[in-house]
């Protein structure tokens, strides 16, 4: 009787120290040929392996075998000394980069992905037991291939690639904003806070839990929002989420530490790498009470709204467009600033006329010397948009910084800044 007592002991003990392969740890995406995506944090735009844990606890890494050779599963082994980095925090994610540069720290592999199509796997420690494996046929340069939603079964190409974060989360966008809220819409708490509204234009739910929201482009990593807590932080297809700028995070999930200035600045929604970008944007002065939008919402035409609509479709009959001595604009004429900004290596920029005109678009350096001519001829009234490949006038790329773009016609003359980032 003693003894079987004790064998009955012996597996309740095995059965709480579970395995990482049974601990959910699967692969979530991958991407094969980088060229512009996706930064490292070192400079390097590397392949990489997106490791997500389906569990409900945190697992580390350190000991397991990651391979690019099924029939070498002991190709390379994770450090066992960096804890600190190679636990990933349940329904979490982690990257590994597959570039051949150990050096760079314990999260690069001494394995490089073939965009001809091959194979990936994560085995135990013991070298034999596998976590998860699969094969990939031929793969196109910063096209990613990945499980949507994560964690399923059902696997898509994403031309955004969302290393570090939830799959599908690009179709998340900044969509209006109020830098100066006096008298507008008051939080739960009563507070007539700065706000910043979110939009999903994707047809899948997307958890913000996890990403960093910032208003200095240049520390992307300002505030995390925080993850766990997906009953808040999720947005639904076509939905919307507010997140209230008052330096009082204490007040809730979706109070963030940081606050707009109405004098204009920036607002940027970055991974939970801290380093991909999902949506920025530069503003200029703005006015109290009057947010500024997309129209329609997920667009790339902005507006100002004398009533502001957080959390509801923009449009309607709230824009200052219908009251053109609000913003000085001649009525109908617009320049949006650049989509996306930062940019590498395209960037889009859209404009509005309302009569028939000629017009010219040129970016300028920070010294002023003409760089490149995007539009110059007579258009019709209407809305347009035009596209910038980073290169001047002699088709030739020019270098990361700043530029301005200005508009010109004979009743409207407006210019904006925009940055490259190579």
């Amino acid at each position: 009787m003693f003894k079987k007592l004790l064998i009955v002991s012996c597996l309740v003990v095995f059965s709480i120290s579970p395995t990482i392969a049974q601990q959910g740890l699967i692969i979530n995406e991958f991407l094969a040929s980088s060229d512009t995506c996706c930064n490292d944090g070192l400079g390097g735009f590397d392949d990489f392996i997106e490791i997500y844990n389906t569990g409900d606890q945190a697992v580390d890494i350190g000991g397991i075998y990651v391979t690019d050779a099924l029939s070498s599963p002991t190709k390379w082994q994770i450090p066992t000394n960096a804890p600190e980095t190679t636990t990933i925090p349940a329904r979490g994610f982690l990257v590994l980069w597959a570039d051949k540069d150990t050096g760079q720290g314990p999260l690069h592999v001494n394995i490089k992905l073939s965009s001809g199509g091959e194979a990936i796997g994560l085995y135990e420690s013991d070298g034999t037991t596998v976590i998860d494996t699969l094969r990939f046929d031929a793969q196109q340069t910063d096209v990613s291939y990945g499980r949507l939603p994560d964690g399923s079964d059902t696997w898509a190409f994403f031309t955004n690639p969302t290393p570090g974060a939830a799959n599908g989360f690009m179709s998340v966008v900044i969509n209006e904003f109020l830098a100066s809220n006096d008298s507008g819409l008051a939080d739960e708490f009563g507070g007539h806070d700065d706000w910043i509204e979110l939009y999903n234009t994707g047809s899948h739910q997307v958890d913000i839990g996890g990403m960093y929201i910032t208003d200095d482009l240049a520390t992307p990593t300002l505030w995390q929002i925080p993850a766990g807590a997906p009953d808040s932080t999720t947005i639904p297809p076509g939905g919307f989420l507010l997140l209230w700028c008052d330096k009082e995070s204490e007040q809730g999930i979706l109070h963030v530490e940081l606050k707009l200035s109405g004098s204009g600045e920036q607002i940027g929604l970055f991974a939970a790498d801290g380093v991909t970008m999902v949506d920025t944007l530069t503003y200029g002065e703005q006015t109290t009470d009057i947010s500024f939008g997309r129209n329609p919402d997920g667009s790339n035409f902005w507006e100002l709204f004398g009533v502001p609509t957080p959390g509801t479709p923009n449009g309607g009959t709230t824009s200052v467009r219908e009251n053109s001595e609000r913003d000085n604009l001649p009525f109908g004429y617009y320049l949006s600033q650049n989509y996306p900004n930062p940019f590498n290596p395209t960037t889009h920029i859209s404009y509005r006329i309302s009569d028939p005109t000629n017009v010219k678009i040129v970016v300028y350096n920070l010294e002023g010397k003409e760089i490149k001519t995007l539009v110059n001829e007579y258009k019709n009234s209407g809305n347009y948009s035009i596209k910038w490949k980073g290169l001047n006038n002699n088709s030739e790329h020019v270098s990361s910084g700043v530029y301005f773009y200005h508009i010109e016609t004979e009743k409207f003359k407006h210019t904006k800044k925009m940055l490259l980032v190579r």
